[in-house]
């Protein structure tokens, strides 16, 4: 009895509990703004009291208006435009429920143009526009080609594409990401052009002997680059290096040969380099005259002079030219080697009756120079020739040693008959044979740096007529052993296309030969 008692007066309490019905509790709504309302109730036995109406979700909003009060009333809200293509769903808290609204994505249509841009191997810039009312983001699947502006309708989106460090053309993709799966997103794709130029092999040519050696070529090109070497001859065989990303080496063998002379090369990319083995019991190497390579006296030699020699089986069948190693001209080339008393020389070229040298500084002093020219280890008959402090050569256009020089114009034209030089202007007259310089120059340096002037004054005369020296010294830039003389031209010599050029260093003067033209 006392228990029915007990649950009788309990009823009444039991009765107050609160209980809030929210209709709806689902929104499913369109992508443009919408506007919506919840009703908020109560069961017919409870007894509640204000509710709240909150949300987190950015584009859902509740008027603070209708958003707290009492049941029987409504909570209205707005949810914005959706301007993507994809569905979203945010969720409001009312009277202690969930309400949810689902929002459809906006019926997008996407266009891009141009669809395709082409570049240089220098790179540039471009711009592309995107045409559409719903947002976009645009992103690039290659590092080189950079977005400097995004996800704006209608208006130009620059972008730029870096140099092309490789020989291969390459491709790019813009991407406008719209959130949709279907149709596929608008693309621009980006394509850029490669260059033969940024490949580069240390040589291109080598002549060896009939025994089995070794050898190794060096490849330059950009960091990110991928390249391979293959052999087209089986007696060439790659040890190192038969594939490689940015600058690397090639070491190779060769076996030795046992018949006639045969050629054969490593192919890198469209680069060739191409090996000649000669047969076993070639011919040794012979000089027949020292001589200067700018007017071909063969009387004496200086230090730091470049020379040319003449011979027979003294290199290549084809002409190779000078080759930088860490930036110093190398003293062997294509097998060949032109010794001063046993000291290499920097070689300007190679050829098998011609080879070119620079005379080592060493000499500077010596009485004499013993010469001789090893080629693919086989060694020269012995050429004793007398040095000097200068021995003065003028170079030529032509490379004759006759007629007008190899003179720049103030101006760093060349001075022909048609391209004067003016009175009293500065010209630059290039030669060979001056002697050591302060600082001292070394062998096989390219010059750089602080001016190396001679140590010796020279005179220049120009049309018999004396001409003030402004310079006199290692050509800049330059191996070390060219000579640039800057001279005034005298004011007094009448307009010529033959003004005769000497110059004396010391007591020894170049040929009456080279000549200038003269206004």
């Amino acid at each position: 009895m006392r228990l029915l008692i007990a649950l009788a007066f309990a009823a009444p309490l039991f009765s107050q509990t609160c209980k809030y019905v929210v209709t709806p509790t689902v929104f499913n709504i369109g992508a443009d703004t919408t506007p919506g309302t919840v009703q908020v109730s109560q069961t017919f036995d409870s007894n509640c009291g204000p509710y709240l109406a909150t949300t987190s979700v950015p584009w859902l909003h509740i008027d603070p208006n209708t958003g707290g009060g009492l049941p029987g009333s409504s909570v209205n809200f707005i949810a914005d435009a959706n301007l993507g293509a994809s569905p979203r769903s945010g969720v409001m808290q009312i009277a202690l429920q969930n309400v949810t609204v689902n929002q459809g994505g906006a019926n997008c249509s996407f266009s891009v143009s141009p669809t395709s841009q082409s570049f240089p191997v220098g790179g540039g810039d471009a711009t592309f526009l995107v045409q559409s009312g719903c947002g976009w983001l645009a992103t690039s699947n290659v590092p080189w080609l950079t977005l400097k502006a995004n996800s704006t309708s209608g208006i130009p989106v620059p972008y730029s594409v870096a140099s092309n460090v490789c020989v291969s053309a390459r491709t790019g993709t813009i991407t406008v990401q719209t959130g949709l799966t279907t149709p596929p997103p608008p693309t621009v794709a980006v394509t850029q052009e490669g260059s033969a130029a940024n490949l580069v092999l240390s040589a291109t040519s080598a002549t060896v002997g009939a025994a089995a050696s070794n050898g190794r070529i060096t490849v330059t090109t950009g960091d990110p680059c991928n390249w391979s070497a293959v052999s087209d001859v089986n007696w060439i065989q790659i040890t190192i290096g038969s594939t490689g990303t940015g600058n690397g080496g090639i070491s190779y063998r060769i076996l030795a040969n046992t018949a006639a002379e045969r050629f054969g090369s490593i192919r890198v990319g469209a680069l060739k380099y191409t090996i000649t083995q000669l047969a076993s019991g070639s011919p040794a190497p012979i000089v027949r005259g020292v001589v200067s390579a700018a007017n071909y006296n063969a009387d004496a030699v200086a230090p730091g002079e470049i020379v040319a020699l003449f011979g027979d089986n003294m290199g290549p069948a084809s002409i190779v030219t000078l080759q930088l190693e860490n930036g110093t001209v190398t003293s062997s080339l294509a097998g060949t080697q032109v010794l001063f008393d046993d000291v290499p020389a920097p070689m300007v070229y190679t050829l098998k009756g011609q080879v070119s040298a620079v005379v080592p500084y060493g000499v500077a002093g010596k009485p004499s120079t013993a010469i001789q020219v090893k080629y693919l280890d086989q060694v020269s008959n012995t050429m004793t020739v007398t040095v000097r402090a200068a021995h003065p050569g003028v170079f030529t256009l032509d490379s004759s040693g006759v007629g007008p020089g190899a003179i720049l114009n103030q101006d760093l034209t060349v001075n022909t008959s048609g391209n004067r030089a003016a009175p009293l202007s500065v010209i630059a007259i290039y030669c060979t044979g001056g002697g050591v310089t302060d600082p001292a120059s070394l062998d096989g340096e390219v010059i750089g740096g602080p001016l190396r002037r001679l140590t010796q004054i020279p005179v220049v005369t120009i049309g018999g007529l004396n001409a003030v020296v402004k310079f006199a010294g290692a050509a800049p830039d330059s191996i070390a052993g060219l000579v640039q003389i800057n001279a005034e031209v005298p004011a007094g010599l009448a307009p010529t296309v033959g003004a005769p050029v000497i110059v004396k260093i010391g007591d020894w003067s170049s040929t009456a030969n080279v000549t200038v033209s003269v206004k």
